[in-house]
């Protein structure tokens, strides 16, 4: 009797951390120049070494893999997500050490990962579990004119019941140099993305794009290249006060978005958007000297802060019928 006892609360305990199998738990989370500490020849990785000013070392890289797995641990009330989008990782290793940590223990993911062009060695990754089954993937690259080559968009094609899904993951352009002298990198990006949709998708076929896009739904690159009539912004299905997946001069907004074809949200679609969100826990935020929040990250300039990274999460639910 003990044994079958013994036997029903592991059950239990491991189904705990199981997505109930009638939905779909999804996330990005931009996790912050995700490095380790090792020496990449190949990249320009020196800002985060043990020599560097910074001193980024094991004990603060350990530290920010129990901060990050205490935000993967609570978004989905201390069950594993279903699909995980990330970016600003330098490898794989990263993530296969993130999943040492003890939440992760009996996680079943898949990862999709390739070391991408980008000079920092900032990568994009897919984590699905076993709900889903691997059809095909690519790494679609991505070359702007004049600029030169950034960062891979993860794709990724999964099977869930007969239904096919498409997975993109994203980290367009950043803002750096300014908005405006920049907008032409993420429209070009857009643009890419938009063709490689239209060109290899079929209309009946679900669609979610994820990342840190760096601009927001009401930029062109997102509002008039990429989200045409068959796309729907999950950010826009809500609205907003005060909150947002980025902190830009006291202000809040979504750099990082789920973008999701329109049959998701059909009513008589199997597949469902239940929900979109962004994780924003009191615990995750910085309160500064005018008692404004931002996300607490990891480091401001060479100033070592602990936190967990410069964005929240975003997340979406998606119900099976």
């Amino acid at each position: 009797m003990k044994k079958l006892l013994l036997l029903f609360i592991i059950l239990f305990s491991l189904s705990a951390k199981s997505q109930n199998s009638k939905e779909i738990f999804t996330m990005f989370y931009n996790v912050e120049n995700l490095f380790d500490t090792i020496n990449d020849l190949f990249t320009q990785d020196e800002e985060f070494l043990p020599s560097s000013r910074k001193a980024w070392d094991t004990e603060k890289y350990t530290h920010k893999m129990k901060q990050l797995t205490k935000v993967f641990s609570s978004i989905n009330n201390n069950k594993y997500p279903n699909l995980i989008g990330l970016c600003e990782i330098e490898n794989k290793s990263v993530i296969e050490d993130l999943l040492k940590e003890p939440f992760f223990k009996d996680h079943n993911y898949t990862i999709i990962h390739k070391n991408s062009p980008d000079s920092r060695g900032m990568d994009c990754a897919l984590l699905f579990d076993k709900n889903f089954e691997l059809l095909n993937h690519d790494f679609i690259e991505v070359k702007i004119p004049d600029a030169g080559t950034t960062r891979d968009i993860v794709y990724v094609q999964l099977k869930l019941r007969e239904d096919i899904f498409h997975v993109f993951v994203n980290h367009w352009p950043s803002r750096w140099g300014g908005e405006k002298k920049t907008e032409h990198k993420r429209v070009f990006v857009s643009s890419i993305l938009r063709e490689y949709i239209d060109q290899n998708i079929e209309d009946d076929q679900f669609i979610i794009i994820m990342g840190d896009l760096n601009d927001y739904p009401s930029n062109k690159s997102v509002r008039d290249v990429l989200v045409k009539k068959d796309l729907t912004n999950l950010v826009l299905q809500k609205e907003w006060m005060d909150i947002g997946s980025y902190n830009w001069n006291n202000e809040w907004n979504f750099l990082d978005h789920i973008i999701v074809s329109n049959n998701f949200l059909s009513g008589k679609s199997k597949i469902q958007v239940k929900d979109f969100n962004v994780l924003n826990k009191e615990w995750m935020l910085y309160t500064k000297k005018n008692g404004k929040k931002c996300p607490n990250r990891t480091y401001g300039g060479s100033n070592w802060y602990g936190g967990f990274s410069d964005h929240l999460p975003v997340y979406c639910v998606f119900t099976l019928y």
